[in-house]
């Protein structure tokens, strides 16, 4: 019996010991969409997503679209990106829309840059106070909608724009679901 018990105890462990193994570490890669560019201070970087919804459930040809881009910059070990939104509140088949130093403001957007490098203010919000957009707003049955725009930020404190501009552009398409 004593064997037996043995016998069972060394091919378990024998069993056990074969089957683990070392795997390489994981290594997160940070998925691309493939689906457009943000130019952020004079550099561009690729988009890691760009998604849209309908900002008011009344009106179909209503849009809030959201992108985001990692922005890290070399040497950089903390996250450091940047998501925006720009909502359009009818898009009346595309076109352009402006938001200028006159008061027009045909959409509202802001722009986030979350840095946990930045020891002093790892959020930062933006708002366009010149920019403009252009959508080629996707067929009535759905497809791809292409938006491209260009905007001068100011930076948001406490509520108080601060001046010093801050240009940023791009492109992106995004699949609307009708």
């Amino acid at each position: 019996m004593k064997k037996i018990y043995f016998l069972s105890i060394v091919i378990i462990s024998s069993l056990a010991l074969a089957s683990c193994r070392k795997s390489p570490d994981y290594v997160a890669e940070p998925y691309f969409c493939d689906c457009g560019k943000f130019k952020w201070q004079n550099v561009e970087y690729d988009l890691l997503g760009v998604n849209y919804i309908l900002s008011d459930s009344t009106e179909f040809e209503s849009r809030r679209y959201y992108i985001t881009a990692d922005v890290a910059l070399e040497g950089e070990a903390q996250t450091h990106g940047l998501s925006a939104w720009i909502e359009i509140p009818d898009l009346d088949g595309g076109g352009q829309f402006v938001i200028n130093p006159t008061g027009d403001q045909e959409f509202v957007a802001l722009v986030d840059e979350f840095n946990l490098n930045d020891p002093i203010d790892t959020l930062r919000q933006y708002v366009p106070v010149n920019a403009v957009v252009q959508v080629s707003q996707a067929p009535l049955s759905g497809g791809d909608e292409k938006v491209q725009f260009q905007m001068t930020l100011n930076q948001m404190v406490d509520g108080v724009l601060i001046p010093g501009d801050i240009n940023c552009s791009g492109t992106f398409t995004v699949y609307i679901n009708q």
